[in-house]
């Protein structure tokens, strides 16, 4: 007789095994995360850090929300949404090729010529009624628009009424100048630090800011953020900095993307 076949043994596969979610934090304890992330690579900067779900409301990270920062080129945000209302919210396509190139590649000639046209400092006011900004308030010098100051929560407001009040044709023109970011602005600084290096894997739409002063040195990063590259921009997410004196800007922002980078695997629907 032939002799039988053992038995098969079936051997289970191994289960698939999915990567451990990051622990829950609270939205202080993760800020203080990205706070701790930044001071390591550049000791001594303040920092305030709003970051909110603009879908829900919910808080993802804060810290020192309501602390007053220098906008350094943040304000060429207001400064193009005021152009725009200016104009109806029907930009001529002169105005609109001056907006979109001022925000893309943070052309500071055309804010020089657009704050003094549409009235400077007046412009911020105009802004501070229209969203009710509680934190921000005009430069010192009327002729200083970076000076402008700003509070994180205030920025995310900026984004909000970006995004839930302005027209829809006009606020597609913003949103598509920040989400084409010139990797390098006309001064020839990177403004990818920051959200786009921190998540390269993200869809975003970005407002760098850089300025140094005497007593210090402005770095900021905002802007939407999805979880992916085709995800709705519905996270606002600001990192407001000021820096030592004479901070190099790519250290400065290097700092920038290591506090945001905290953020990875948080921002994830």
């Amino acid at each position: 007789m032939p002799t039988p076949a053992p038995p098969q043994i079936l051997i289970p596969a191994p289960p698939t095994l999915k990567p451990a979610a990051p622990p829950l934090l609270s939205a202080t304890d993760l800020a203080r995360q990205m706070v701790s992330a930044i001071d390591a690579v550049s000791p001594g900067t303040r920092v305030g850090i709003d970051v909110v779900d603009t879908n829900t409301g919910a808080v993802v990270a804060s810290v020192d929300a309501d602390q007053q920062f220098y906008t350094a080129s943040v304000v060429k945000l207001l400064i193009g949404i005021d152009a725009f209302e200016g104009q109806g919210w029907q930009p001529d396509s002169l105005t609109t090729a001056e907006v979109q190139r001022m925000l893309s590649a943070s052309d500071d000639d055309i804010a020089d010529e657009l704050w003094d046209v549409d009235g400077g400092d007046a412009i911020v006011s105009r802004m501070i009624s229209e969203i009710g900004l509680t934190g921000t308030q005009p430069p010192d010098d009327p002729a200083q628009w970076g000076e402008t100051l700003t509070t994180a929560q205030d920025v995310v407001a900026v984004y909000r009424f970006l995004t839930t009040s302005v027209p829809q044709p006009a606020r597609d023109l913003i949103v598509n100048a920040l989400v084409d970011v010139a990797p390098v602005a006309a001064d020839g600084t990177d403004q990818y630090f920051g959200i786009p290096d921190a998540l390269p894997t993200a869809g975003w739409a970005v407002k760098p800011g850089w300025m140094s002063l005497d007593s210090s040195t402005t770095l900021d990063t905002t802007g939407l953020v999805g979880a992916n590259a085709g995800a709705p921009l519905h996270y606002a997410v600001v990192v407001l900095s000021a820096q030592p004196a004479g901070m190099d800007w790519g250290a400065g922002g290097a700092a920038l993307t290591a506090g945001v980078a905290v953020l990875r695997d948080r921002l994830t629907t």
